[in-house]
Order: C-alpha cells, then sequence, then structure tokens
C-alpha cells in the first residue's frame, strides 16, 4: 500500500537448535537513518518530511536521505525511520496520502520512534505482535515492548488456540510492557 513494486531480500540460516529467546534490554543507539521516498510526486515532499525528522528527533543531514523512485505506475510517498544499538532494529513507517501534509507524515512517525525511543525497549509495537509466532514455536521466551496492539492481544489469543502456550502481557510502568511465552 499503495501499489509500488519493491523487493525484500531476507536470508535464512538453518538453527542446530530451537532455545527460549528473551529479548529485555536494548543497548545504546548506535545507527540512525531516515529515508523519504517518493515517486511520481514533487520531490519537496520528502525534502519536508526529513527535515521535520532533523527538527524533531534531531538527526543529522548526513542521516537523512531522499529518494526518487523510478519505475513505479502510482504516486507513492513512505517515511521510513531506523534506529539500531547493533543487535536490535526498529523501523518506523509512514505512509503520505491524499491530503495530509507532508509534516504530518513526519510527526506522526516521529512521534512512534520517540515513543519507542523513551520507552529503552527492545520492541516496537508493530514486532510485538510478528514475534509471538517463534517465541511460541522455540519453546517460549519474553521481551519488553510499548504498549501492546490489539493485534498483539488478538494474534496471542489466536497462537494459544493453536500451539497450547500461554502468554502473559503485564505493564510494568513508564512505558514498558513485558510480554512472556510459556510452553503449558
Amino acid at each position: 500500500f499503495p501499489s509500488g513494486g519493491g523487493r525484500l531480500g531476507i536470508a535464512v540460516e538453518q538453527a542446530n537448535r530451537l532455545a527460549r529467546i528473551d529479548l529485555l534490554e536494548r543497548g545504546a543507539i548506535t545507527y540512525r537513518r531516515a529515508v523519504a521516498c517518493v515517486a511520481n510526486l514533487p520531490e519537496h515532499i520528502a525534502e519536508r518530511e526529513v527535515e521535520q525528522v532533523r527538527k524533531k528527533l534531531r538527526f543529522s543531514k548526513s542521516e537523512c536521505h531522499v529518494e526518487v523512485l523510478e519505475g513505479v505506475q502510482d504516486p507513492v510517498n513512505i517515511l521510513m525511520l531506523e534506529v539500531s544499538d547493533g543487535r536490535v532494529s526498529e523501523i518506523v513507517t509512514e505512509f503520505g496520502r491524499r491530503g495530509v501534509r507532508s509534516e504530518e507524515v513526519a510527526l506522526r512517525a516521529c512521534s512512534a520512534l520517540d515513543t519507542y525511543l523513551r520507552a529503552e525497549v527492545p520492541v516496537g509495537e508493530h514486532l510485538a505482535d510478528q514475534l509471538l509466532l517463534p517465541f511460541s514455536l522455540v519453546g517460549g521466551g519474553s521481551f519488553h515492548t510499548t504498549r501492546p496492539s490489539l493485534h498483539t492481544y488478538t494474534n496471542a489469543e489466536v497462537i494459544e488456540k493453536f500451539l497450547g502456550v500461554s502468554t502473559k502481557i503485564e505493564e510494568e510502568g513508564g512505558g514498558v510492557w513485558k510480554i512472556e511465552i510459556v510452553s503449558d
């Protein structure tokens, strides 16, 4: 959404043994990057978005990039913010929409990333629901995250029904939540 094409490359290595995973701490952020992409739209839209990122999150010029996508049929505007501590990465994505100013798109992305950064957790809101299945398949584990989405709660209930695991979701305070998967 919206259509625009793209490619994704993934390398997966087989594990010899699956074991419980615990992601409870995040280290200091050592990498930051903002990429604003446009296709069939004026480049200044992306430039205004990265300018907001620079103002709100204090990213440097070298951390901010504008990309004009070629060979795309429809108008596209995407803003991606990435941070990493060298061990875990978080990517926040916002899509531009007709009638929504580029500054508003950037402010939404900045707000989401700021929530993640302030909580000092290793797992962001949208990754939390995706980690439930692999954690359940390896026999359990736990992680700290920001406030879980309704999708996270729904996914946990579905996985519990199929895999016979228990999911405990508890607020620990300061915007930090702990999710633990235990094999029954």
